[in-house]
């Protein structure tokens, strides 16, 4: 936590990070709930073959589990070939902000948009870093906790500008969809330039 966050008691900032709380819980839920439409995944949806007591086989060795460094270094696009599309979501997300009467409903809808962009950015990061040298990944660490404080710092500022709490709300999702669309645009011209060998 920011040290020049750990005296602000103020209820409003409370009730703002429990409400961005409460939403990506609950659009986390949304998406998980969706996996029901996916293909089926081998060995889920297979009854475990009847083992007789007499012949059973020991269990193989079990590997050594891998560090966190070692996960990181291993990368992540290595092992899967898969990256979510969030422009559909996004799309569809911020249609409904533009369409929808209820100032209630746009600033939950604000919300959630603004999960789906923090979301496109960590797994635009996180794809970037499985492509670069060790040396490399821990400069850019370092870069992007430094952009996250900045960003933390910029989303403040707007709350605080705002008097009406749905106003600084709102005004708080709009500084963070800025800031995060702009380190999005970032991200995707630093992939550009590494080159793969």
């Amino acid at each position: 936590m920011q040290p020049w966050l750990k005296n602000n008691r103020d209820p409003s900032h409370m009730t703002f990070r429990l409400f961005a709380r409460a939403t990506s819980l609950v659009l986390a839920t949304a998406l998980i709930s969706g996996c029901d439409t996916l293909p089926s995944i081998p060995y889920i949806n297979q009854k475990p073959a009847q083992e007789s007591s007499a012949q059973t086989a020991p269990a193989p060795a079990k590997a050594k589990p891998l560090s966190r460094s070692e996960k990181i270094a291993k990368g992540l696009s290595e092992e899967l070939d898969w990256f979510p599309n969030l422009d559909q979501p996004l799309e569809q997300l911020r249609e409904s902000y533009a369409n929808d009467p209820s100032p209630a409903k746009r600033s939950q809808t604000l919300s959630s948009i603004t999960y789906l962009y923090d979301a496109q950015l960590f797994l635009l990061f996180q794809d970037m870093l499985d492509f670069l040298p060790k040396d490399a990944r821990v400069q850019e660490l370092k870069e992007q906790n430094a952009w996250l404080d900045k960003r933390q710092q910029l989303l403040t500022q707007a709350f605080l500008r705002e008097q009406d709490k749905t106003a600084a709300r709102d005004a708080a999702s709009q500084a963070f969809i800025k800031a995060t669309r702009a380190r999005i645009d970032e991200i995707k011209a630093k992939r550009k330039l590494i080159v793969l060998q």
